[in-house]
């Protein structure tokens, strides 16, 4: 069974989390963790108290096949050199990273976006949350979700197409199936 691990930070963002924890488990029978930094339930900026399997360091992580950090305020500023080394060490594995709104300020610091292309919040904000990050180059300006090798970044208002690159990854025999999906929601969500 495939695992994937939610990374929550206080404040994480229900439309990101909602259209990818809700695909990958229901449709795909993803078996989903949720991680946060200590390992206590984390509220999302709707009010959704969310439990925790396990917090951001837990060792057991590394067993996991896909790493998604939800977007929050909370990345900025954040510093973890083991939450950072575990992400390279995943990449490095060959297993999925992935990183939506703020929480690409986290795959910029841990080195993932060096050579890669990736998007963010904004190419200056990202540069401005992540100072001197390798890769700054590759930046994308995209109303989307941009892939690149195993890699998966997207915008706080790309929620759909993060939610379908991931499961692209994860499920490659569904990617005409997720076609009609981003075909149907992303341009409600101004994705298309």
């Amino acid at each position: 069974m495939t695992i994937a691990v939610a990374f929550l930070q206080p404040g994480w963002a229900d439309w990101e989390a909602g259209p990818v924890l809700a695909s990958l488990r229901e449709y795909f029978g993803v078996q989903i963790e949720i991680a946060t930094p200590s390992g206590d339930p984390e509220t999302s900026i709707g009010g959704i108290l969310a439990a925790a399997d396990y917090r951001f360091d837990d060792p057991v992580l590394s067993d996991a096949d896909a790493y998604l950090l939800i977007g929050s305020d909370a990345w900025q500023g954040y510093e973890n050199d083991a939450v950072f080394s575990l992400l390279r060490q995943a990449h490095a594995d060959g297993k999925i990273v992935a990183g939506i709104c703020g929480a690409t300020i986290a795959l910029a610091k841990a080195g993932l976006l060096a050579g890669k292309a990736h998007t963010s919040n904004g190419k200056d904000w990202l540069a401005e949350q992540a100072p001197g990050y390798a890769g700054a180059e590759g930046y994308v300006e995209s109303p989307r979700a941009v892939v690149d090798g195993r890699i998966v970044t997207a915008a706080g208002s790309a929620p759909v197409t993060f939610s379908a690159e991931v499961t692209r990854l994860i499920a490659p025999e569904a990617s005409e199936r997720l076609d009609g999906y981003v075909a149907m929601f992303a341009r409600e969500f101004g994705e298309g």
